[in-house]
């Protein structure tokens, strides 16, 4: 799949995104508005599932790093879904991931 599918869904004070294919600098600006769509309230709480994810660039990873960084400012927060994989090896070879809350599962991050 090199074709990027994107979903939001309310979970109760959550905001959920799933992303799905390959996140890269082809479709890195739709992946930027449906999140910043996603945070619009006050003290947003948000979680990106990358489960499904098979590739991250280096823009993609900015644009979670950027996010992150607006959501703090908003006092707001932001969890990632990456189980083991190419994402979740990338986000440790770059060093990021440190900077987010990572849980194994969707269920896990719902219950954090």
């Amino acid at each position: 799949m090199d074709v990027l599918e994107m979903s939001r869904r309310q979970h109760g004070e959550l905001v959920v995104v799933s992303l799905a294919g390959e996140m890269d600098v082809d479709n890195v600006a739709q992946v930027r508005k449906c999140l910043d769509e996603a945070v619009q309230m006050p003290k947003p709480r948000l979680v990106v599932d990358l489960t499904a994810l098979t590739f991250i660039d280096t823009t993609g990873l900015g644009v979670l790093v950027r996010l992150l960084a607006t959501l703090r400012d908003r006092d707001g927060s932001m969890a990632l879904v990456a189980p083991d994989g190419q994402v979740l090896r990338r986000l440790r070879r770059t060093n990021l991931a440190p900077l987010f809350p990572i849980y194994d599962t969707l269920a896990q991050a719902l219950v954090a």
